[in-house]
């Protein structure tokens, strides 16, 4: 992970700008909280504007002390985002603290070691105050109160403590209390969604007495998880002039952040820069996919050399129009500053195809601009939710990429905040509507797989005895839904929210609201699987014989109502009325399709004699699709490795190397620098007006690149054959084709690496198993064999 870069916003007068980037330090460095909760509240005078965009507030304390201090810390937390800086620089390159959570349930503390800011004499502590996740805009309209915003309350404010310890071990200790002031400054508004304000003639002046925060308050805990950091910088490849004078800045990769803007121009010179992802036909920022977003900042200039970027907002671009300037602009204007959750990576690729090596940096750069403090469903609309559906699909192909167990861990305990009490998880977490009662099969389920699978990649049991309660509240409330028709998941009325069975395989081609209560089932089904499972690793075999056997009862009702004796999943279609699926209208269900095949595969539900039925029903379908996928989100990750598991790589090699529509190849074909939340995002034949159309759009959306799972477990032949890859199975599915390929995963033992190579009709397979592990190899028509640490190599006729 590169450093954090140069953080460059001004801060009224004072302008030492370089940070600290320390690391936060052991939250046991703080003893008790003597600081209060201080607010200042601030108004928004634009009358012109229908958002409401109150300003930020500066927090200001000056204080003295003898010498400086051998040892300092800064505690803070914050409803709402803070920045803190001492004598001028930033403590931290850490952006958007103290994180997003149920900040009626749950709220997060960092701390630095602040030691090297400090000096005899006199110091100033200074914090600006942002509305953030507490107080801005956040989700869409759609679910939103009228507002949609001050969604868990209308005034940020702050808590912070320094601690000082002297040459003398004489403990001083500055809180935050009534003696400090505020004011507003520069900064005119700050919004997550809609973007900052920044007016660089406004000096900090005025300062006013504070106001403490009465109101309870839950008590703050050290934060779990990866901070956001920024990662990378990125220059424009091209500028344009548009025809009304305005100039489009080409950064040639689509990612999550903002940019940094370096100006040298008039005082009030007021440049508005807008961020989109696409473009229209005409050359034009495509920004209808945003909605409710603006994702516009603006700079007025205080004149001369200035460098400035906005600190409490992000959005999804890959293009930035800049208006207001008065001379054409060099590409050095702007820089790309690409930000993520400090996740380490974990994997590398590479093959001999072009297109799949391209597939997986799209992946990497996908997964990195929506793992931002919670794995968001898009960076930039106005969503940005922690859709759980989304994360449980992709949740594997992200262990690979990159450690996330202690992001798991925090965004675990918002899905736990965000549990009904009647114990279904909501489609998201956290859940910044109180009143907002929606579920859904698949979704839901990734309350237990995304733990399970952290499990699985890791053998850490931490996460599983913090959850486990909440689990065993989901799965009773799962089999109190299905006892009524034998433990599967057939007919149950889900008035809540629509159709029977919920969102079913959501953008999905041809089955996009079919085979709902197949998938329902099954998802349900490898739930009870995976907490027999979890519940033996925690040592209770009790309730891992409860959930087999409520399992065994639940396939056995399955196969008996939607399979038939040729091995075809049938729906009763009488079951649904008009079958209408969730929009009024939709067309009729099936359970004969893609998805509902390879997920009954992928999770090894189905007697051999049924599996191998089911899987020349997938193969049939993958057939008459043109081995071009029409699976959707809830059976898109079980796709291809079901295809490799009957026997048919050769097919999963087709559909992804394929550049037709629909499919990855299409959108790399069409100049795709991430993954597409839909199989026609784009088309050639309506462009972005497809059957969604342009608002239902985003080109930065990691649920497809579920396909990254295949690309290691099958292509790359890695995968864990017991919990932590303490044993390890290494079977790859070659591929003459793409000719060679090599992957590596650094699992918690240490690197495993995989390499294949076809020459001259033969395979050579490279294999590096660390210390402390065993593995398994499966070679094509040969007997299984074990190895142990150390680096190994097998030649084979595939």
């Amino acid at each position: 992970m590169a450093a954090a870069i140069l953080l460059l916003a001004i801060l009224g007068s004072c302008d030492k700008e370089e940070p600290t980037d320390a690391p936060a330090i052991l939250p046991a460095a703080l003893r008790e909280w003597q600081a209060e909760w201080i607010a200042f509240p601030t108004v928004d005078s634009n009358t012109v504007d229908t958002l409401i965009l109150p300003p930020p507030a500066y927090f200001r304390k000056v204080f003295t002390i003898a010498e400086a201090p051998s040892v300092a810390t800064v505690h803070f937390s914050a409803l709402g985002l803070a920045d803190v800086r001492i004598n001028g620089t930033r403590v931290t390159g850490d952006r958007f603290l103290p994180g997003w959570t149920d900040y009626h349930q749950r709220l997060y503390y960092v701390s630095y070691d602040v030691t090297g800011l400090l000096t005899g004499g006199e110091n100033t502590l200074e914090v600006t105050l942002a509305d953030g996740w507490y107080a801005g805009y956040v989700g869409p309209k759609s679910l939103s109160n009228p507002l949609n915003r001050n969604l868990y309350g209308s005034q940020p404010a702050l808590l912070l403590q320094l601690e000082l310890t002297g040459t003398d071990d004489r403990r001083t200790t500055i809180v935050t209390d009534s003696s400090w002031q505020a004011t507003t400054g520069p900064l005119r508004y700050a919004d997550l969604l809609m973007g900052e304000y920044y007016d660089a003639r406004r000096e900090l002046a005025g300062w006013q007495s504070v106001t403490l925060r009465s109101d309870t308050l839950v008590e703050s805990t050290p934060y779990p998880g990866n901070l956001v950091r920024s990662y990378a910088e990125i220059t424009p490849v091209s500028v344009t002039e548009l025809p009304d004078g305005k100039y489009l800045f080409d950064l040639g990769q689509n990612f999550a952040g903002h940019v940094r803007l370096s100006y040298d121009g008039a005082r009030g010179d007021t440049l508005i820069l807008r961020h989109g992802e696409m473009l229209h036909a005409d050359g034009s920022l495509m920004t209808e996919n945003l909605r409710f977003a603006r994702a516009t900042d603006t700079y007025v200039a205080g004149g001369g050399q200035e460098v400035w970027e906005p600190r409490f907002t992000y959005h999804g671009f890959r293009y930035v129009e800049v208006a207001g300037l008065k001379s054409p602009p060099t590409a050095d204007l702007i820089t790309g500053i690409a930000v993520s959750a400090a996740t380490p990576m974990t994997s590398t690729f590479r093959s001999g195809d072009t297109l799949l090596n391209r597939l997986y940096k799209n992946i990497l750069w996908t997964q990195r601009s929506n793992f931002l403090e919670v794995p968001t469903d898009s960076p930039q609309r106005d969503e940005r939710l922690g859709w759980l559906g989304d994360a449980q699909i992709f949740s594997r192909s992200a262990l690979y990429n990159a450690d996330l167990h202690a992001f798991y861990g925090k965004w675990l305990a918002d899905v736990r905040d965000a549990q009904y009490d009647f114990g279904a998880y909501a489609n998201f977490a956290p859940r910044p509507y109180p009143d907002l009662v929606w579920y859904s099969p698949g979704w839901m389920e990734a309350g237990v797989m995304v733990p399970y699978n952290d499990y699985r990649f890791y053998g850490d049991t931490s996460i599983l005895h913090d959850h486990y309660a909440s689990m065993e509240r989901y799965m009773a409330f799962q089999i109190e839904k299905s006892a009524a028709t034998g433990y599967f998941y057939p007919e149950h009325s889900w008035t809540e929210i629509g159709p029977k069975g919920g969102f079913g395989d959501w953008l999905s081609l041809t089955d996009q609201h079919l085979a709902h209560d197949i998938l329902a089932s099954l998802y349900f089904a490898h739930s009870l699987r995976i907490m027999g499972e979890m519940s033996d690793a925690l040592l209770r075999p009790d309730r891992g014989a409860y959930y087999r056997d409520i399992l065994a009862k639940s396939m056995t009702g399955f196969i008996d109502h939607y399979v038939g004796e040729d091995g075809r999943f049938e729906i009763d279609t009488a079951a649904y009325g008009d079958g209408a699926g969730y929009f009024e209208g939709e067309r009729g269900f099936t359970g004969h399709t893609q998805s509902g095949y390879a997920t009954a595969i992928y999770f090894d539900l189905l007697p051999d004699s049924l599996e191998a039925l089911a899987g020349e029903h997938l193969v049939e379908l993958v057939l008459a699709a043109d081995t071009l996928p029409t699976a959707g989100i809830l059976g898109i990750r079980q796709l291809l490795p079901a295809l490799s598991k009957i026997g048919r790589s050769d097919l999963a090699y087709a559909m992804v190397l394929s550049t037709r529509y629909p499919g990855w190849g299409f959108q790399l074909a069409n100049g795709a620098t991430t993954i597409w939340e839909r199989w026609n995002s784009y088309t050639l034949d309506k462009g972005f007006n497809g059957e969604m159309n342009t608002t239902m759009n985003s080109f930065n959306h990691y649920a497809f690149g579920a396909v990254g799972q295949w690309l290691f477990a099958q292509a790359v032949g890695i995968s864990p054959a017991a919990p932590g890859f303490e044993h390890i199975t290494i079977r790859p599915e070659v591929s003459e084709r793409v000719g060679r390929m090599a992957g590596s995963y650094v699992s918690i033992h240490g690197t495993i690496r995989s390499a294949w190579e076809f020459e001259d009709g033969q395979v050579t397979l490279r294999v590096s198993i660390p210390e402390h592990t065993t593995a398994t190899v499966y070679l094509p028509d040969a007997e299984e064999e074990e190895i142990g640490p150390g680096d190994h190599v097998f030649t084979f006729t595939p």
